[in-house]
């Protein structure tokens, strides 16, 4: 009886202990956390994926590009400087005795230029030599001495050669194939030894080719035929580039690069180019 009795009275002490020390539920797994978690290496891939697309992308359109510019342009190598060379002499022999300017001299037109004696008229015998200056009969650049002090020059023999330095132009052999692709005005731009930067040039017109004659019974040889699939092409300075090139020495050699897009529905550099 007793027991039974200290048994009733311990039961609601063990519940009343549980309701004023209520037991903590267990915590609830951080499934969202995880979830997030779990994503980011996804999501990074992707990032990585996709900027690598774009990378790739923009790559490939750069050599597009690239590709297509230089297809846009004609390259010519060894584009000459050329001028127009103006003999100056006398007509009649002699002998020169002072040279009053150099190589590469400017002169103007009337400048002197040196002085010859010029030999005696044998029909007059008492005729005594006389001296003769030599002018410049227009503006110019000297480009050769041909005869030097103490020469003796025969008439009509050139003493001193000149050239106008404000018409230089520039020229270039090209295939068939490449004058397919070029037209009179075409810009183009000078590269070479002497120039800090491209000239602009104009592709003004084309000269003949200059060999013998391929409809001829005698069969070319391969140097010769290599000259008949060319002709020359002649660039010619830019009004704001004269200054530029007239100070260059004719002779030297550059690279032409001409813009093909440029001047597209001008006249066809060659008959029947197209």
């Amino acid at each position: 009886m007793t027991s039974v009795v200290e048994h009733d009275r311990l039961e609601p002490s063990a519940q009343s202990a549980d309701e004023t020390h209520p037991v903590a539920p267990d915590p609830a797994p951080a499934g969202g956390r995880r979830t997030v978690r779990s994503r980011i290496p996804a999501v990074r891939t992707f990032l990585v994926t996709v900027l690598l697309l774009a990378g790739a992308g923009v790559g490939g359109a750069y050599v597009l590009n690239h590709r297509l510019a230089e297809s846009a342009f004609v390259t010519l190598q060894d584009a000459v400087l050329t001028a127009d060379a103006l003999p100056v002499g006398s007509t009649a022999s002699g002998v020169v005795t002072e040279m009053l300017v150099t190589e590469q001299t400017r002169v103007a037109a009337g400048q002197e230029l040196a002085r010859v004696r010029l030999a005696a008229d044998p029909a007059l015998a008492r005729q005594q030599p006389r001296v003769e200056t030599l002018r410049a009969p227009v503006p110019g650049t000297v480009s050769k001495v041909n005869i030097a002090v103490g020469g003796v020059m025969g008439a009509g023999e050139p003493v001193i050669t000149l050239y106008d330095h404000t018409k230089l132009s520039f020229a270039a052999r090209a295939t068939e194939e490449q004058l397919r692709e070029l037209r009179l005005g075409m810009a183009a731009r000078i590269a070479g030894p002497g120039l800090n930067r491209p000239v602009p040039v104009t592709v003004d017109h084309v000269e003949a080719r200059i060999g013998p004659d391929p409809l001829s019974d005698a069969p070319l040889t391969e140097d010769q035929k290599a000259v008949h699939e060319q002709l020359t092409v002649v660039l010619v300075p830019r009004t704001d580039a004269v200054d530029t090139v007239s100070a260059l020495v004719p002779g030297l050699r550059f690279t032409a690069e001409i813009d093909t897009k440029t001047a597209a529905g001008r006249t066809p550099a060659v008959n029947g180019a197209g």
